[in-house]
């Protein structure tokens, strides 16, 4: 009986310096990882943050204004030319129905 729990002890000794070895290199994988993990949110806040001012930029009034002069769009009220077209009540069910002629007169 003496004999078992000395080779126990003989065994688990070295079996617990390895688990606590083991244990050691899985603390500093993990502790590895979440540094790069850190890094990474930063690097997607830094990105996030450029895109917002990038939105802003693109909606800001003056860009606005100015991609619409580009594709040729006048600010309400300016001197352009306008025309306006208006359409009769009953003209409009005509109108209506000469767009699309599958579409008949309701019953």
């Amino acid at each position: 009986m003496k004999r078992v729990i000395i080779v126990a002890l003989c065994l688990a000794v070295p079996g617990l310096i390895f688990l606590n070895a083991w244990q050691g290199y899985r603390f500093s994988e993990l502790s590895s990882r979440i540094s790069d993990l850190e890094k990474r949110q930063k690097d997607l806040l830094a990105a996030n943050r450029d895109i917002i001012g990038q939105i802003a930029y693109e909606t800001s009034p003056e860009r606005v204004s100015q991609a619409a002069a580009a594709l040729g769009l006048v600010p309400e009220g300016s001197s352009a030319p306008v025309t306006r077209l208006r359409v009769a009540p009953g003209d409009a069910q005509g109108a209506a129905q000469a767009l699309d002629p599958g579409r008949g007169a309701a019953p």
